[in-house]
């Protein structure tokens, strides 16, 4: 009984929206207006700062009250973090609006928080991980300036970091539920309110390559669990494809020609008298786990397969300064990812941090660099390469 008057208690206090209420004051429907939901960011746009900062304070805290209140009356652990939840359905389904309210995300927010505070008071996000995360979010506020894809980006890794440090904590749960919520709510407003767009006519044909890249992360993971052989062989087998294709098509003009012309988003245009782009990403693979430590070999792979997509599409979206043939945006995303790919090896296989943080910078220079050879090729053997030196002269040991 305890528990379902707080869940419904937690919905109670969730519907209440003062965004909604501010709007009426002001003479509209804040639901009809702007952005068209009962949000903070809509208030701010619609009616003012001073009913904004109001919104986002009651928004904020309702959650967190919900929970301590459900925690009060004597309900379980378990209980109030579902009255929690409530709080956001009651946001985002209000019974007397028709069940049109807001996004829940300023709710879903205060939430996060509360439950962050509860991993800060028992040491589960070291300050080296909160440095890192400060960083990412540095980074991509200046690159992308919306936090939506702020969240999309940074809220797996915050929940990645959280349960590496405190795997069996009772909270988890909850967060990855939390995080998989606010992270749903960015990328559908990502997708209507077109927070990311790219115009560029050469991806958007050949938009599948650079998607599929991350597919190459395949590779990584067999290469985690098995031989540097069995890996070589694999790899070697795949290459052989590509090189065998490209060798076809570059012997026959004719088959060239039908290739570039009548498949087009195969091959690109610039591809008609060389290799592919792919023919060098794995060949690059191939020669980096031959050549490279285990370590060092799949962190040069991790800034090549990531920081390529990470940099193309930021680039081409929020791209404006220009740096050589690249931009400052997408070299910033491509070394943000890089450190994402940092951490990652740093906690799970206790990789060194400070000969990969060397080779992240030396991948991302040789990215922007306008080099003649392709950068599917050069990436991952410079960056494998300098970790190599670095790692000689005792970085990282």
């Amino acid at each position: 009984m305890i528990c379902t008057i707080s869940i419904f208690l937690g919905y109670l206090l969730g519907s209440i929206l003062p965004a909604y209420y501010f709007g009426r004051l002001a003479g509209v429907d804040i639901r009809c207006e702007g952005a068209r939901y009962a949000g903070t960011i809509n208030v701010y746009q619609v009616v003012g700062s001073k009913a904004a900062i109001a919104t986002a304070v009651f928004d904020l805290a309702k959650g967190i009250v919900t929970i301590l209140m459900a925690l009060a009356f004597g309900a379980g652990f378990h209980c109030a973090q579902w009255s929690g939840m409530a709080a956001i359905v009651g946001h985002v389904l209000p019974f007397y609006l028709n069940f049109r309210g807001g996004q829940g995300v300023a709710c879903a927010t205060g939430i996060l928080l509360y439950y962050l505070s509860h991993y800060l008071t028992m040491g589960a996000l070291p300050w080296e991980t909160l440095l890192f995360l400060a960083v990412i979010v540095l980074i991509f506020a200046c690159v992308a300036k919306h936090g939506e894809v702020i969240s999309v980006i940074v809220l797996p890794v915050l929940s990645y970091a959280i349960l590496i440090h405190a795997p069996d904590d009772d909270f988890n749960l909850y967060l990855v539920l939390i995080a998989v919520y606010i992270m749903s709510v960015g990328i559908y407003n990502i997708v209507t309110r077109k927070l990311l767009v790219i115009s560029d006519a050469v991806f958007l044909f050949y938009w599948w390559r650079v998607v599929l890249r991350p597919v190459a992360v395949l590779f990584i993971l067999y290469y985690v669990h098995y031989s540097r052989k069995a890996t070589l062989l694999l790899i070697g087998a795949v290459s052989f494809i590509f090189l065998y294709l490209d060798f076809v098509r570059l012997r026959s003009k004719r088959i060239n020609q039908e290739l570039i012309t009548k498949v087009q988003p195969l091959f690109k245009i610039k591809e008609q008298g060389r290799l592919s782009s792919m023919s060098f990403f794995m060949v690059a693979a191939f020669l980096t786990v031959l050549f490279f430590d285990k370590m060092i070999a799949i962190a040069s792979l991790m800034f090549l397969i990531f920081g390529d997509l990470f940099a193309k599409i930021f680039g081409l979206a929020y791209g404006k300064h220009r740096l050589f043939h690249k931009t400052i945006e997408g070299s910033l995303a491509y070394f943000a990812s890089a450190l994402i790919g940092i951490y990652i090896l740093t906690t799970a296989m206790q990789a060194p941090l400070p000969l990969l943080v060397v080779g992240a910078i030396a991948a991302t220079i040789v990215e922007s660099l306008p080099l003649r050879i392709d950068d599917n090729f050069s990436v991952a053997i410079v960056s494998g390469t300098v970790m190599t030196i670095a790692q000689g002269l005792g970085i990282g040991i």
